[in-house]
């Protein structure tokens, strides 16, 4: 079997060590000693993107592939690290998974949103963003495939595909145990072992454990931001015959660990929560000064705050668990010298517990709430087939397959708002312009009363139990045509059809039951139970919202749930997406006899389209029930250049592309039939993506290594139309608002990362030192119009900093090469830059900031045998 070898990284390159053993005896002693010699070429790497093994630089693929030796020799022990030096590549993992690349990908990690990026592990398609960041346990290689893969690859690949590889039992008694010890008690071991059973039967176990302690200290609970990871692999395989290969994986997996926790800055004094509607809060005891929301996050703002503090209140919860077995099975079956059969069983269970924070406005007091309740079940169960082979004497290679799905998910979910208060006259105006039910009657009563007045005009409690069962079937093939010798066109597509089954419950507080509970308390009179509406007996001093905030929950008594709740509405509805996705792409490897007197060793030059699917859902939409979101499509046109040179110790790869984005998915904030607000999801219309890659590998010396990749991706909406939301919360009123000159959040615009490493030979072995800078341009995290709105005025409050991280790593390999030590420090500059934050403008008016790792410096120790 070909290994994997990295196309991006350290080990890329042949730095071949060959221990040399010249031993001289005499009558009182025996010594040894021991050299390396160096290539300074590159070494061929072969990649699958193609489902076939095929070298990287004959491939027209943007494509990253990366060894495991790659992954320890730049420290990298999960897949979030990758986003450091794969151009246009960008992962953030705060309370919930987000995986980008070139700018597409799915910010929500909801069970009913699918990823746009896909992982699969040992070909086994991994259905659920929280799934897919895997720690670098027993990894041979990774690829990143870099824009939509839709044929081949397929389900959900419109952003591109992270495809892991784990590394084969063999036929030898063998293995490793790697420790490492780290500041914040940072605690790893790995360790791997291969048991060949008989000539034919190999089994191989791999271990990993991963603690941290969380390196965020909140004012209110525990540190969070921690790391506990147990996972163990478990593989065969079985060589059946000449012809038949059988390989098979358990992989368990248990993460008990704790979510990062936010800062909160104010971004809009006129956002609807804040000044927007004029509503009051608990803790506002002065009508005419309301200061609690805004109080409440300059409470946790990280610039009031000492360095790596927050203040997000006892309430909090960042629990964070997955407890996830997978199995998988691979039939590999040689029909000829030409052509192979191979079947992919995969299945995935998975409990959930989480994300769960306190509020999306990030303060201390517990206002918006957003959390998951209890566990939340995954199900999956793949299957497929893939036909490879070569006719026409080789002159066509194919690949032909089908592909299916079986998928059932669950999550139950609760938003909650507190009960607030009004003035007199700010109460009439909502009720006059938003609840057009209210019954005239009622607006002189409220105006003529001197009282405080609270009520429940924010949905109190909404609970939501979804269920999704799903299933995808696909065909695909793809075949290459060897025109020439250097000319050859490939062509390929895939029709995939996606069937999902949707059951939402959904249970709302219950008003009267709320009013019922507040009226009996004798400071409270009730004047319209629809609306919990009441008078309060005595002054704004007093503090009345709190009183009965209070008062309902010690009634209901329930840690999470803070209203008595309504009889539940059932909503189900079958839904069907389908597309087909073609593609094309010719490739010329220029004639080897141009290049003979240059410095050119290879060249080639490729254009290719390509198209890309992600499936539309149907999504919970407030008091309305199921609503459908429409499939994303995407069209990518690229050319793209890759070179060898200089006696191939230079590698140059070059992509150029532009993509039509049509029907992007994306949360939003909207309010449904009865003018409650709430987070659903819509298609904006049409989006162009255009941009390019660079990836360099140069070997200037035997013993030195240099690496360097860029991205620059240009993002622009053609057409997004949304809904003004003011309009919508105050005056129940459609005012359409065009949004196409927003920037995309999530993803940076540029990117780029420069690594650099020298070996040295010494008498006791080699000793490595390595360094690797990575930059992120500033990032916009707005959610809505009113972010983007007040970009200019108050740009911190909506854009995170650009920043560059610098890791460094010093690595001895004693001469047996058996026995490593290495010295590592990441982010050694102490950088401070966010990841998985959000900015709400219109409607919260806060931009909540989640903190990337600070400075982490250890030991590590690897030893083989």
């Amino acid at each position: 079997m070909n290994r994997i070898a990295s196309a991006g990284l350290a080990a890329t390159i042949t730095l071949v060590c060959q221990l040399v053993n010249a031993q001289q005896t005499d009558n009182s002693q025996q010594t040894a000693s021991s050299k390396r010699n160096f290539s300074g070429a590159l070494e061929e790497v072969v990649v699958t993107a193609r489902k076939r093994a095929e070298s990287i630089q004959e491939t027209p693929v943007a494509v990253t592939a990366i060894s495991g030796d790659d992954l320890r020799a730049q420290g990298i022990v999960n897949t979030t690290e990758l986003t450091k030096s794969v151009p246009s590549l960008q992962i953030n993992d705060s309370t919930s998974t987000q995986i980008f690349i070139r700018g597409i990908g799915q910010r929500a990690g909801l069970i009913r949103q699918d990823p746009s990026v896909s992982v699969y592990l040992d070909g086994i398609f991994i259905p659920r963003a929280d799934g897919q960041l895997l720690d670098t346990i027993d990894i041979d290689s990774v690829q990143v495939l870099r824009g939509p893969q839709g044929t081949l690859f397929g389900k959900n690949n419109t952003g591109g595909a992270l495809v892991f590889t784990l590394t084969k039992p063999s036929e030898e008694q063998q293995g490793y145990v790697e420790v490492a010890l780290g500041n914040y008690n940072d605690q790893r071991i790995r360790a791997a072992y291969d048991f060949p059973v008989n000539d034919d039967f190999y089994t191989r176990i791999a271990f990993n454990s991963h603690r941290r302690d969380g390196f965020i200290k909140d004012l209110s609970t525990s540190n969070n931001q921690s790391v506990d990871r147990l996972s163990a692999i478990f593989q065969t395989r079985w060589l059946i015959s000449d012809e038949l290969t059988f390989d098979t994986f358990t992989f368990l997996g248990k993460i008990d660990e704790r979510y990062p926790s936010y800062h909160c800055k104010l971004v809009n004094e006129n956002a609807l929560f804040v000044n927007g509607l004029g509503i009051l809060w608990p803790g506002d005891t002065d009508p005419a000064n309301p200061r609690a929301y805004k109080d409440n996050c300059a409470a946790n703002d990280r610039d009031t705050l000492p360095d790596l503090t927050t203040n997000m209140g006892a309430s909090q919860r960042q629990t964070k668990k997955l407890d996830t077995l997978m199995f998988g099975a691979t039939f590999d079956w040689a029909l000829s010298d030409t052509h192979d059969l191979k079947a992919i069983v995969g299945y995935r269970d998975a409990l959930k517990t989480g994300p769960q924070t306190n509020s999306d406005d990030a303060g201390p007091e517990e206002y918006q709430k957003a959390v998951i309740l209890g566990e939340g079940d995954q199900d999956s169960l793949t299957l497929e087939l893939q036909l490879n082979g070569s006719v026409m004497e080789s002159r066509v290679d194919y690949t032909a397959g089908v592909f299916w799905q079986h998928e059932y998910k669950s999550e139950t979910f609760l938003t909650s708002d507190p009960i607030i208060g009004v003035d007199a006259v700010v109460l009439a105006g909502l009720l006059g312009g938003q609840y057009a039910g209210t019954p005239p009657s009622l607006l002189p009563q409220i105006i003529g009363t001197p009282l405080p007045i609270v009520a429940a005009l924010l949905p109190l409690d909404t609970r939501q139990n979804f269920e999704i069962e799903g299933q995808t079937s696909a065909v695909f093939s793809q075949a290459t045509w060897h025109i020439t010798e250097n000319l050859e066109l490939t062509v390929g597509g895939r029709y995939t059809e996606e069937q999902r089954e949707s059951k939402l419950v959904t249970q709302i507080a219950d008003n009267a039951a709320v009013s019922a509970i507040v009226g009996a308390d004798p400071r409270f009179n009730t004047l319209y139970p629809d609306l919990a509406i009441h008078t309060f007996n005595g002054a704004w001093l007093q503090d009345p919202i709190r009183i009965a905030n209070q008062i309902l929950k010690n009634a209901v008594g329930h840690p999470d749930i803070s209203s008595p709740l309504s009889a539940p509405k059932y909503d189900k509805r079958d839904s069907t997406f389908s597309q087909f996705t073609p593609m094309a792409s010719a490739s010329w490897f220029v004639p080897s006899e141009w290049l003979d007197d240059n410095a050119l060793n290879s060249l080639l030059v490729y254009g290719t389209w390509s198209n890309g699917f992600k499936s539309g859902f149907l999504e919970p939409s407030g008091q309305d029930g199921l609503v459908v979101v429409d499939p994303e499509k995407l069209e990518n046109r690229e050319i793209g250049v890759k070179i060898d040179a200089f006696e191939r110790s230079l590698r140059l790869n070059i992509a150029l592309y532009s993509m039509i984005f049509e029907d992007m998915q994306l949360i939003t904030v909207k309010t449904d039939s009865a003018n409650t607000l709430v987070v659903t999801s819509q298609n904006a219309g049409e989006s162009v993506i255009e941009g390019g890659e660079l990836e360099l590998m140069w070997i200037p010396t035997a013993q030195m290594m240099v690496t360097l990749s860029y991205s620059n991706n240009n993002y622009k909406f053609k057409e997004f139309v949304d809904q003004d939301l003011t309009a919508l919360a105050t005056q129940g009123r459609s005012v359409e608002i065009d949004r196409s000159d927003e920037q995309f959040p999530v993803s940076p615009e540029q990117t780029a990362s420069l690594g650099m490493q020298y070996t040295f030979v010494t008498p006791v072995g080699l000793i490595t030192p390595r360094i690797d800078f990575s930059y992120k341009s500033e990032i916009y995290l707005g959610f809505d119009n009113g972010s983007w709105d007040v970009r200019h005025t108050n740009p911190e409050g909506v854009y995170s900093d650009a920043y560059t991280l610098v890791d460094a790593r010093v690595t001895w390999n004693n001469n047996e090469d058996d026995l490593s030590i290495s010295a590592y420090v990441k982010n050694a500059t102490d950088e401070r830059y966010d990841i998985g934050a959000v900015a709400t403008g219109d409607s919260i008016g806060t931009f909540a900031q989640a903190l990337g790792n600070p400075r982490f410096y250890g030991v590590e120790l690897r030893k083989t045998f």
